[in-house]
């Protein structure tokens, strides 16, 4: 009696393993579904702990890129008309400091 309870314990269990193997190759076939998003989830995250090794000034640059860059795709002609007011402010600013210079001195 006692070895017939140890067989059908034994055939349990062994029935129990099988059908746990087949759910878990089950699970992982369905799962397939959700690997592009967890990919992208991943990179997502290796890039915000990427932007949080850097230092600020570092993080900063990088965002503004990234800004600039998705700025760029989006509105190529404000970017373009932005980027020629500014070179003009940069070339007007270089104009005038030398006589700001020279009034600095004046005054000074």
């Amino acid at each position: 009696m006692k070895s017939d309870a140890g067989a059908d314990l034994a055939a349990r269990r062994e029935q129990l393993r099988l059908r746990s193997a087949q759910l878990r190759e089950q699970i992982a076939a369905e799962a397939q579904v959700f690997r592009p998003g967890l990919r992208a989830v991943d990179r997502v995250r290796d890039g915000v702990q990427s932007v949080r090794r850097l230092r600020h000034n570092q993080a900063a640059v990088l965002l503004l890129g990234a800004a600039l860059a998705g700025a760029t795709l989006a509105r190529p002609r404000a970017v373009v008309n932005l980027g020629l007011r500014v070179w003009s402010g940069w070339q007007v600013l270089r104009r005038l400091q030398p006589v700001v210079r020279s009034l600095r001195r004046q005054l000074g």
